[in-house]
């Protein structure tokens, strides 16, 4: 009798699965496990041996990565210049993870900070040109305590634009 197969293979993917174009599957996959803590699942190899194919795992999320193939229309934000969507990963110590990524090759797009819904955050950009907001969640304000925090940050913000402007 054939084994049932789940249509939707609920064992191994979430309902939705990022898929990554980079540069270089094998060096994206280190820096993603050495720098954000993601296990490797497997690697698949082409018939160059060059991998064709990465699937990461953190905290029951798959990342898969795949070469850029520009024939097919596929190419990495390094090499656009630009990604039109950023990645948001929480993790144990924000602080920690972000200055590991930047020892890594990773850059940064401005100060870890507490913010107004209650995260602590850090943007970096990896070395494949991708953004990602890693967060720790520090608070849990109510829908009135975040609108005022969100009015004070961005009247900070305001402030520290005018000041460097001057």
């Amino acid at each position: 009798m054939p084994k049932k197969i789940d249509p939707l293979n609920k064992k191994l993917y979430g309902s939705i699965t990022t898929i990554l174009t980079v540069t270089d599957v094998k060096a994206a996959a280190a820096f993603y496990q050495k720098a954000f803590g993601f296990s490797k699942r497997g690697i698949m190899n082409g018939p160059d041996g060059k991998a064709i194919h990465a699937e990461l795992t953190l905290r029951g999320t798959t990342l898969m990565l795949g070469p850029e193939m520009p024939q097919m229309g596929s190419r990495s934000a390094k090499t656009i210049g630009a990604s039109p969507s950023s990645l948001y990963l929480l993790t144990q110590s924000v602080d920690k993870v972000v200055a590991k990524a930047l020892k890594l090759g990773a850059t940064s797009k401005g100060p870890v900070m507490d913010m107004f819904w209650g995260d602590r955050c850090g943007t970096i950009v990896d070395p494949d040109g991708y953004t990602w907001m890693v967060a720790t969640h520090m608070a849990q304000p109510t829908p009135k305590e975040m609108q005022q925090k969100m009015k004070e940050q961005m009247a900070s913000q305001q402030a520290a634009r005018a000041a460097s402007a001057s």
